[in-house]
């Protein structure tokens, strides 16, 4: 009975363990789209990619290294929005990805908002999650559950 308690106990353990980092990778996603939030997409993009990231967006890309990304997003004014909606974190524990939805909300009002989708890939680089590949696709914005 002893054996089967620790049994039970070492594989609660490695089920938490392993969920942990998923945790952690959400995490550092919806932070991002604070700072994104907080201090505009330029900044959030810049501050969040690890050195050597890579980013695409139709019309735009494949864009690499920070200096690049922060071109791209220079006079935006557009407010993005996101937050994951599933990902996975690598067995090695240093490799992840997410995704989810997106709103960019431009300031002037006659301009129209853009949705879709985008895939998040997320490297551990000392220690903290940095996006290494983002991908954003243009869809309709996602249906709400009926009440």
């Amino acid at each position: 009975m002893i054996n089967r308690c620790a049994a039970m106990l070492l594989g609660l353990a490695s089920a938490c363990a392993q969920a942990a980092p998923l945790d952690e990778v959400f995490e550092a996603d919806r932070a991002f789209a604070r700072h994104a939030l907080a201090h505009g997409a330029e900044a959030a993009f810049v501050a969040f990619a690890a050195e050597d990231a890579i980013f695409f967006r139709p019309g735009v890309g494949p864009v690499r290294g920070r200096t690049a990304i922060a071109a791209v997003f220079a006079g935006t004014t557009a407010v993005p929005r996101w937050g994951p909606s599933g990902g996975e974190v690598a067995a090695s524990n240093d490799l992840a990805w997410t995704w989810g939805p997106y709103t960019w909300t431009p300031l002037e009002r006659q301009a129209k908002s853009a949705t879709g989708y985008y895939v998040s890939v997320w490297r551990r680089i000392d220690g903290q999650w940095r996006w290494v590949a983002d991908l954003g696709v243009p869809a309709p914005p996602p249906e709400l559950p009926p009440r």
